[in-house]
């Protein structure tokens, strides 16, 4: 018998057991929020589940807002297949702006500003629960 040791024997001295603990991967997820800051209705939280949403002053909007700086019809708030939202402004008559800047389009993230009239949002990214 040769005394090499072979690759089953893990008697070897450099190694120890550990204990280790394998948690659970989560599936859930919080959802991206739209949070009014200011405006008719403010402080108010929209939880955004839905892959498409409208926002304007019509009842028939996704989320209305009783502002008559909104158009009917303002800006659309669609899910990207990366999760993140793409807004895009309907025509408005006031405009979007997001941070600050007057934008057609724009990917949102975590902390923008998204201002429509005087109505004014704070963007935040949903996140995976831990």
């Amino acid at each position: 018998m040769s005394s090499s040791k072979t690759k089953n024997d893990w008697n070897d001295e450099s190694t120890s057991e550990i204990s280790v603990t394998l948690l659970p991967l989560s599936t859930e997820q919080t959802p991206s929020v739209l949070e009014m800051v200011q405006g008719p209705g403010a402080p108010r939280n929209y939880e955004l589940h839905r892959p498409e949403y409208i926002v304007g002053r019509s009842v028939e909007c996704d989320l209305p807002i009783n502002s008559t700086d909104l158009s009917r019809r303002h800006v659309t708030l669609r899910r990207l297949p990366s999760g993140q939202f793409n807004l895009v402004d309907l025509q408005s008559r006031n405009g979007v702006f997001v941070n600050g800047v007057k934008v057609h389009s724009a990917v949102l993230h975590d902390g923008d500003s998204v201002q429509l009239g005087s109505v004014l949002f704070i963007f935040h990214e949903g996140r995976a629960s831990s």
